[in-house]
């Protein structure tokens, strides 16, 4: 990664912007983790490696930080999914995607879900200006995507509220994680034991994905799941 020369150790003026990160990658992770500390008026809140965590820590335990850092590419759900339910339960924290694919990949899908801008993980010099922009509820629009608008925190909660959700952002979490591990090869016999609940729990979580989803089938409800995981 390269980080900008301004940035240095923290001289502990003004309100200090706490950074949250949800980031599966683990030298994203150590980077990041180095150099927030090192950033002027700023610190590390927390780190998810799963949008799972990141989700009970923003919306069920409460725990938001005041920027939020998501990574489009997370093993577990797409980054624009997470985004989208964490911007329909809440308008905080703000949210500043990042990637290390080209930027005009995801930055639509960010804006749409509920992001306040995208930035690459090749290229983040700009990281700490960012993320002051967006903490005091601001956008970061890209280059790499001109006409891509994003939307601050408080507008995008108003307009995701009032949109219609996509099938796959309606699943609860242990819709999701029975279609995962369905992925695996996983019976639902087994899918249950993982999950420590009774196997007619996970026959419920299995019909009422398909239901969601609009599937006949668990493995048609497996497929529509991938292809919005890919999205």
């Amino acid at each position: 990664m390269e980080w900008s020369d301004e940035v240095r150790g923290n001289d502990g003026g003004g309100a200090v912007v706490s950074v949250g990160i949800v980031d599966n990658d683990a030298i994203t992770l150590y980077a990041l983790r180095a150099i927030i500390p090192r950033m002027p008026g700023m610190r590390p809140a927390w780190e998810a490696t799963t949008g799972r965590e990141a989700f009970i820590r923003c919306v069920e335990d409460d725990d938001r930080p005041d920027v939020l850092l998501v990574d489009m590419g997370l093993a577990d759900m797409p980054g624009p999914l997470l985004c989208r339910l964490i911007r329909s339960a809440a308008p905080r924290p703000p949210m500043l995607a990042i990637t290390s694919y080209p930027i005009e990949l995801y930055a639509s899908d960010a804006a749409e879900a509920g992001a306040q801008g995208i930035i690459g993980k090749t290229d983040m010099r700009d990281l700490q200006r960012a993320i002051r922009i967006v903490a005091a509820g601001g956008t970061v629009p890209s280059q790499a995507a001109s006409d891509v608008r994003f939307d601050d925190a408080g507008t995008a909660f108003r307009r995701i509220r009032r949109t219609p959700a996509e099938p796959a952002a309606t699943l609860t979490w242990p819709e999701m994680e029975v279609l995962n591990l369905s992925a695996q090869g996983l019976n639902l016999n087994e899918i249950a034991r993982r999950l420590g609940v009774q196997p007619p729990t996970a026959r419920s979580h299995a019909r009422h994905a398909r239901i969601k989803l609009n599937a006949r089938t668990l493995g048609e409800a497996l497929v529509k799941w991938n292809q919005a995981k890919r999205r």
